[in-house]
């Protein structure tokens, strides 16, 4: 990992620390499970550019980590881009980033490059290995008839819609299949 991203994962690690989201666990569970997905991706799309993963690794959840109202991936992109002119990155990487984090939730446009589908590819992966599913029900207020709801979307979502790549979803299929049990129990 090149120095500049150590130093970003260092930053977001700190902002994460002072975040008004569950900070410890977002770091902790989504975080490094992202970077470690991507990782694994990386191994077996070579072509890939590793810098472009990982900075978008560390940088697609920037509206979150900054409790930013508004569009996650609009706002996302816009706080990557000041972080990325901080630490002196070129306009065709501030460029390719904000597009990977424009399109790594899959929900208003898929992303283009291999890049993008890494992202989101590992984005969807981490929400199969850790409790991703019990914190959201945790700290929700809604009623379990809605999570549930929602929960079923999401895992949708994330299978059919943002990964990309067949020994992906083999690598999760077990995972989702007992998740869609459970939120499909009366």
């Amino acid at each position: 990992m090149s120095r500049k991203i150590t130093e970003i994962k260092r930053l977001i690690k700190k902002e994460c620390a002072s975040s008004k989201l569950a900070a410890d666990w977002f770091y902790e569970t989504h975080l490094l499970a992202v970077e470690k997905f991507s990782k694994f991706l990386l191994r077996k799309l070579p072509k890939a550019n590793k810098e472009i993963v990982l900075l978008g690794v560390w940088l697609h959840d920037l509206q979150r980590i900054r409790s930013i109202k508004g569009d996650h991936e609009k706002v996302g992109a816009i706080e990557a881009e000041k972080v990325m002119k901080k630490f002196g990155y070129s306009k065709d990487v501030i460029r390719k980033i904000k597009e990977i984090i424009l399109s790594h939730t899959c929900s208003k446009t898929l992303p283009k490059t291999i890049e993008g589908k890494i992202l989101a590819t590992a984005d969807a992966m981490s929400h199969y290995f850790n409790d991703f599913y019990l914190k959201i029900a945790i700290i929700g207020n809604g009623d379990i008839k809605d999570f549930k709801k929602w929960a079923l979307e999401k895992l949708n979502r994330d299978y059919n819609k943002k990964i990309f790549f067949d020994f992906a979803k083999k690598k999760v299929k077990k995972r989702h299949e007992i998740l869609k049990t459970i939120f499909t129990m009366k």
